[in-house]
């Protein structure tokens, strides 16, 4: 039965005063406190949304580029002759080089430093230790261009290349590209590199006294030699890619004028190298002329004024920027040799042993560039198909492709 609600008022009088007031605050408190807690819960679930909220912009956003502090050139920085080099066109075993005295005297003349020799899956293995021979013979250091990613016996072909120039070369050194433009031949760095980790280990072992270089770009690409650097096991000893200026058609001031980005180029290489490696590698320009796809007659080629402008330019910025080694395309058999067909020098052959004089015999330093600070950018081209072709190189002899990317030079 219920109890009377008069009673139990009548009750609660008979209960002490300070009980009761001891009673209503400690009830007081207890409801604070639950407000209190429900309250913080609330204030954390909010915060706790909040931040779930904002930490996919957080990671969506861009990162401040990192300033990358190059350091200066001493203006008493010593040119390397390795500066002074060429390319053999070696397209077959009629190669001028191979079978001419004349032309072989010549550039003995021209005081060539450093010989880059292809090896073409056609050319026999006796063209190819010919070929090494004459480099030997004509005191140059040799530059072997190793088969690639893209050979499927990758591995024989390089191990068989390498043990033929330790037969040749012995304990000098030999300095080995791996592979030739493959970026222009659809073949991204990630394979690149992967194939790089696969074959030079075994290579090193082998080679008596090597120096194993890449990534060989047909022009600078700032992204291409960043993924390459932080991925490349082992570190390559040098890095290479190509300069050309411009496209035979393009007109004379801006082939001079495109010399200049070089600078850059090299400034960004070397800023990379720091950001991914912590240290400066050596740089080898491989490759480089005024335009791959020259003619005889192109308006440039056939004039003398051109050629002893852009070619002095050219070498005075190589030097400037004190680079290691580069290598002009080429020193017979195309379109701009050193050397014509009948073994006399042509204007650039005359150009490289003016400039050999000037720097190297008589010490007339290009002073460095004011280049000391740099932010690196990614600046990879957009290759495009040509005819079903990805681009030129002159590991075939030709340029197919070339114009097809000639606009990407920057």
């Amino acid at each position: 039965m219920p109890e009377n609600p008069k009673s139990a008022q009548n009750n609660l009088k008979h209960i002490p005063r300070p009980v009761r007031i001891v009673t209503s605050i400690a009830l007081i408190a207890f409801l604070m406190g639950i407000g209190t807690w429900l309250l913080y819960q609330k204030i954390t679930t909010n915060q706790q949304k909040e931040t779930a909220l904002t930490v996919p912009s957080q990671k969506a956003a861009t990162p401040t580029p990192i300033q990358i502090q190059i350091p200066a050139i001493p203006a008493n920085t010593p040119v390397s002759p390795l500066l002074f080099g060429t390319n053999m066109g070696l397209f077959d075993s009629n190669d001028q080089v191979l079978n001419s005295t004349v032309t072989r005297a010549a550039l003995q003349q021209i005081h060539m430093r450093i010989i880059r020799m292809p090896v073409r899956a056609s050319l026999s293995e006796a063209t190819e230790m010919q070929a090494a021979q004459t480099i030997k013979s004509l005191g140059a250091a040799p530059l072997v261009i190793l088969r690639g990613q893209l050979d499927k016996n990758v591995l024989a072909d390089d191990i068989r290349i390498v043990k033929d120039m330790n037969t040749i070369f012995g304990q000098n050194t030999v300095y080995y590209e791996y592979g030739n433009e493959e970026d222009l031949q659809g073949v991204p760095v990630a394979q690149y590199t992967s194939s790089w980790n696969a074959v030079i280990p075994q290579l090193k072992r082998i080679a008596l006294h090597a120096n194993f270089i890449g990534p060989v770009n047909f022009q600078y690409d700032h992204t291409y030699l960043t993924t390459f650097l932080q991925t490349a096991q082992p570190r390559p000893d040098e890095i290479s890619w190509h300069e050309y200026t411009c496209d035979d058609k393009w007109a004379q001031s801006v082939c001079i004028s495109h010399i200049d980005h070089w600078t850059n180029h090299i400034a960004d290489a070397r800023a990379t190298m720091i950001g991914t490696v912590g240290t400066e590698l050596p740089i080898m320009i491989t490759e480089w002329n005024y335009a791959p796809n020259a003619t005889p007659n192109d308006g440039k080629n056939n004039n003398s004024a051109f050629m002893n402008t852009w070619t002095t330019h050219a070498l005075q910025t190589l030097a400037a920027n004190r680079i290691f080694a580069s290598m002009q395309y080429s020193c017979t058999n195309t379109a701009i040799p050193l050397v014509s067909s009948n073994g006399a020098l042509t204007i650039q052959g005359t150009m490289l042993q003016t400039q050999y004089q000037n720097i190297i015999i008589k010490g007339q330093l290009p002073a460095p560039p004011a280049v000391t600070k740099l932010i690196p950018t990614a600046t990879a081209p957009t290759l495009s198909t040509t005819n079903g072709n990805q681009g030129f190189t002159f590991a075939d002899g030709g340029t197919d492709g070339w114009s097809a990317h000639s606009s990407t030079l920057t």
